[in-house]
């Protein structure tokens, strides 16, 4: 805490100002004023305006203010904004498919349009056609606008919780050399980017040439190096090292002894292995801690931080070729690689011969138990000796925009530009393990297998095999394990095209001023094609989920129009009142006809005062995954309705007389007699699309006030309501896994709608040879989906000429903006998640308060900045009545500040040094996380770590 410490009255005011934020931490700001005659347009309308006001709520987070959060990636720069519900981030692991996305208001980050100098980028991940956000460099940021609210009517398909635009630096000159490096007070987790921009006037001034070039790299942090993330809170995994063989409800194991010692009971019909194959009963202990134990904790070897490596560059080009022409060229390339890595592979549902070389005499006659001893059984395992599943993900993305730009003898300013774009998305995975092979090598001697040859007939299908001992500890031979090991790349591909134009200006004037408009039309078309390795298309893989092949792509063909229309000026009350009007007519190849349009409306009473508020009806086309997916794999988290113990944190579960009832129906048994407990706490899913889906439809509505009091200098304060409403909301059938379960065990009946899939022609849900369940899922326009919530900004330099001198080395204004969002309402199929975390049907924090606030304070050429982060307490999702389970833990109030000190050596020379999580603040850890133990994309997994670097010019 010493480098926190500053002198005299400045320690004071800064450590006051950090208990205030007990509800805060923030970067956005009010936007600056036009400059006097200018026209500008902002984000959420294609009118430019001189006063830099929309009816649309706005907020724009500065260069000064992004460059105070020290941070190195885009989306941590996002997710600190109360009206977003973090997306992926560097600390995603799994789920993780290696890129960083923003999610406004929480409808998914396929709901959030991403724009780069107002233009689309292209996605890059097949399942949200989401864009990645380290495609942007971070450098290059002049300015990020967030408009919250559906902006469809102005930006098309994508926008029905808003637009985050990123503005770059387009017009540099100069040289300018940057540099930050960093790690943890732990030693570990360093990073470190050094970036260049040079940018030159041309033909004296007419043009600009502005290029980029930056390079990033991030060093892995384990969870094993965190005491809070080292054991699961999960209760680990059934699926241990030693091996299992599963009871089978129809052909069940006598009782076996557990290991001495075992606190989770004398005796399993599951059978577990010593380490030297000797069997036993399965010590099934949910408490990872202790001394004997046969489940197994992935924790330790999973990624709190993936490591990653980026290089992004980065052309803009514009030229006046006269008065009435301008030209304009826009150049992105980025190759980002980050890596994730989980536990070894846990190998389930694997049926042996029962004359399996390798079978030692006390399992054999454990085996011999059994009403049917000669059957086959059914194994689990967990191949550590194979090394932990790693993912190496590598996305390169190529985008090219050029346009024109001019003004008509009418004074009309028009513009076209074109635009293509390409993702290149490459997941490479290695230490899997092949289905075929270790079926091969676990052959029995009645396939000519013994301990040390695969039988003739394997032999000549796979000449490398080689028998693979299951039971015990360490117990294959390197060969086994070279044989079974598979790693594979799956690709990924989209390409984008576009060609937009649009025309505006004035077109009369009325008494209170000139009504304004706009006119366009664009044409996108978007193609994507998803090609898995054989082996992960066809299944033959245990330790990740099947994949299939697909491809498609749509087009659209688009017009639109604004208009603003001013009824009102210097009158009484009301120094201004417009009205502000937009539609958008869209033709798909895929969907058809859709349209959006906005009504919004401002009442300016006076200098101190405006009022603002918009409708708007947005709407989003299915994007190609949702519409031609085909039985991809999933492995969402929630309990089995049939166990009788909590698999989170192995509580007795008490079962109503028709669970038991429809349990018994299924398994054969009845679940409380036979003590039936899932084995896993992720459930297996086989997930569809559905090409007969619809396009969503949104209803937004906004009502806030701008208060700037003339009395009180340097003051500025807005609040907000909204109220979002989307129909025929794209989702999986009745909300999930866990809801598709749950409507199946209310109806109580296999053949219903719930428990069978009518658009697959499948049951919704099965059990396996072990009673393990199975779920089946489809896509379709089932749900409908309500946020509603209040959003208040302060913006105020409070004076301090009362105790500080103007003039003097101390600044005598302190600088502090504090951002709150209040949810009122969450709720997704009828259940309200607001104030809740987790990951039970849905995987968000939702607080009923979040905040950020920035405070900010000058010494002579040094500038302090402290920011504070605050999420208000969450109770657990499992415990939401409405999905029937209970029994979790909660979570906390949870706030971290930030510190930074930026010194001015020079007008040339720049030093920064920070540091983040000051206090070393550990992230809440709960059941039904959605990673490692909490959720590392709201929540900081590192603590306390320091940063510094430098900024030339030249």
């Amino acid at each position: 805490m010493k480098s926190t410490k500053q002198a005299g009255n400045i320690r004071t005011i800064l450590l006051a100002g950090t208990i205030i934020s007990g509800m805060a931490f923030a970067v956005p700001a009010f936007a600056e004023e036009a400059k006097a005659g200018e026209t500008v347009v902002i984000t959420g309308s294609r009118i430019a305006k001189k006063d830099y006001t929309s009816p649309s709520p706005i907020t724009t987070i500065g260069a000064a203010q992004i460059e105070a959060t020290g941070s190195l990636t885009t989306e941590k720069i996002l997710n600190t904004l109360p009206q977003v519900v973090p997306g992926f981030t560097a600390a995603s692991n799994n789920p993780s498919d290696g890129t960083a996305t923003v999610d406004l208001r929480g409808l998914g980050a396929s709901r959030t349009l991403v724009l780069v100098n107002g233009h689309r980028m292209t996605p890059a991940t097949k399942s949200a056609s989401a864009i990645d956000l380290n495609s942007i460099p971070a450098g290059l940021i002049k300015k990020v606008e967030v408009v919250t609210g559906g902006a469809s009517a102005t930006y098309g398909s994508d926008a029905l919780a808003g637009v985050v635009n990123f503005i770059m630096k387009d017009d540099f000159n100069g040289l300018q050399i940057t540099g930050q490096a960093g790690k943890t007070a732990a030693g570990d987790g360093a990073n470190y980017d050094t970036s260049v921009i040079f940018g030159s006037d041309l033909a004296d001034g007419k043009g600009n040439l502005t290029a980029f070039a930056s390079y990033y790299k991030r060093d892995q942090v384990l969870a094993a190096l965190r005491d809070w993330a080292i054991l699961s809170n999960a209760g680990g995994s059934a699926t241990g090292v030693a091996g299992r063989a599963d009871n089978f409800v129809g052909n069940p194991f006598a009782p076996v002894a557990t290991a001495p010692g075992c606190t989770a009971g004398a005796d399993s019909r599951n059978i577990s292995f010593a380490a030297n194959g000797a069997a036993r009963g399965y010590c099934n202990n949910f408490d990872m801690s202790a001394a004997v134990n046969d489940r197994y904790n992935f924790s330790p070897v999973n990624n709190l931080m993936s490591p990653g490596e980026r290089i992004s560059t980065a052309v803009f080009g514009k030229y006046n070729f006269d008065d009435n022409l301008t030209g304009r060229l826009e150049i992105f390339y980025t190759d980002n690689r980050q890596s994730s890595q989980l536990a070894p592979t846990p190998m389930t549902g694997l049926l042996v011969d029962i004359d399996n070389p390798f079978i030692s005499s006390s399992f054999a006659s454990a085996l011999a138990t059994r009403t049917n001893p000669t059957a086959n059984f059914q194994f689990r395992k967990r191949m550590d000796q194979v090394g932990p599943r790693v993912q190496e993900h590598n996305n390169k993305q190529f985008q090219f925009v050029t346009g024109l730009g001019g003004t008509t003898a009418t004074g009309f300013k028009w513009d076209i530009s074109g635009a293509y774009g390409r993702t290149e998305f490459k997941d490479s995975t290695f230490n899997d393990v092949s289905r075929s092979r270790l079926i091969a090598a676990t052959r029995g001697t009645s396939a000519g297998s013994s301990t040390t040859s695969c039988g003739a007939a394997i032999l000549a299908i796979f000449p490398t095999c080689k028998p693979y001992n299951l039971f015990g500890t360490g117990s294959a031979s390197q060969a086994a394990i070279d044989f079974v090991r598979l790693n594979f790349s799956d690709s990924t591909l989209f390409e984008r095209t576009m060609l937009t134009a649009n025309i505006g200006g004035d077109l009369f004037t009325l008494p209170a001023g000139a009504v304004s408009f706009n006119l366009g039309g664009e044409y996108r078309k978007d193609n994507f094609e998803f090609a898995p390795d054989a082996a992960h298309g066809s299944g033959d893989i245990f330790g990740f989920n099947r994949e299939s092949y697909t491809q498609g792509g749509f087009d659209v063909t688009e017009l639109f129009g604004e208009v603003a229309i001013p009824l009102i000026a210097d009158a009484p009350f009301a120094k201004y009142v417009g009205l502000e009007l937009g539609a958008r007519h869209s033709n798909y190849s895929t969907v058809g006809n859709t349209d959006s349009y906005k009504v919004g409306g401002e009442w300016k009473i006076n200098d101190d005062l405006r009022f603002r508020s918009m409708f708007q009806r947005a709407s989003r086309a299915p994007s190609a995954f949702e519409l031609y997916q085909s039985n991809d794999q999933g492995f969402p988290q929630f309990t089995d309705p049939c166990s009788t113990k909590n698999v989170n944190n192995g509580a007795t579960r008490t079962l109503s007389a028709s669970t038991i009832a429809f349990c018994t129906l299924q398994l054969g048994v009845n679940p409380v007699t036979s003590g039936f407990i899932q084995p896993n706490s992720q459930i297996e899913t086989s997930i569809y699309g559905n090409r007969n889906l619809k396009p969503e439809t949104s209803d937004t509505i906004t009502i806030g006030a701008v208060y700037r009091p003339s009395y009180v200098k340097n003051l500025a304060v807005t609040l907000d309501y909204y109220d979002i409403k989307v129909k025929d909301y794209i989702n999986t059938k009745f909300g999930g896994a866990a809801g598709t379960v749950a409507a199946c065990f209310a109806s109580g009946s296999m053949t219903s709608d719930a428990c069978f899939d009518s658009s697959i022609g499948l049951p919704a849900i099965y059990r396996d040879a072990a009673g393990e369940l199975k779920v089946r899922t489809s896509t379709g326009n089932v749900s409908e989906f309500r946020t509603k919530g209040v959003d208040l900004t302060v913006d105020y330099r409070i004076p301090l000429g009362w105790m500080v001198k103007s003039g003097g080395i101390f600044d005598d204004k302190l600088n502090v903006n504090l951002l709150v969002n209040y949810l009122d309402t969450y709720v997704l199929d009828g259940v309200d998640y607001k104030g809740t975390a987790g990951s039970y049907n849905i995987s968000a924090a939702l607080p009923k308060y979040k905040a950020i606030m920035t405070l900010g304070y000058k010494i002579g050429d040094v500038k302090l900045t402290t920011n504070t982060s605050y999420y208000y307490k969450m109770d657990n999702q499992g415990n939401i009545p409405d999905l029937q389970d209970g029994g979790y833990n909660t979570v906390p109030n949870y706030a971290i500040t930030d510190v930074q000190a930026r010194w001015s050596v020079s007008p040339r020379t720049e030093l920064v040094f920070g540091i983040n999580n000051v206090m070393d603040k550990e992230p809440p850890v709960f059941d039904n996380s959605p990673d490692g133990n909490t959720d590392p994309n709201a929540f900081d997994v590192l603590g306390r770590a320091y940063y510094a670097g430098f900024k030339l010019k030249f």
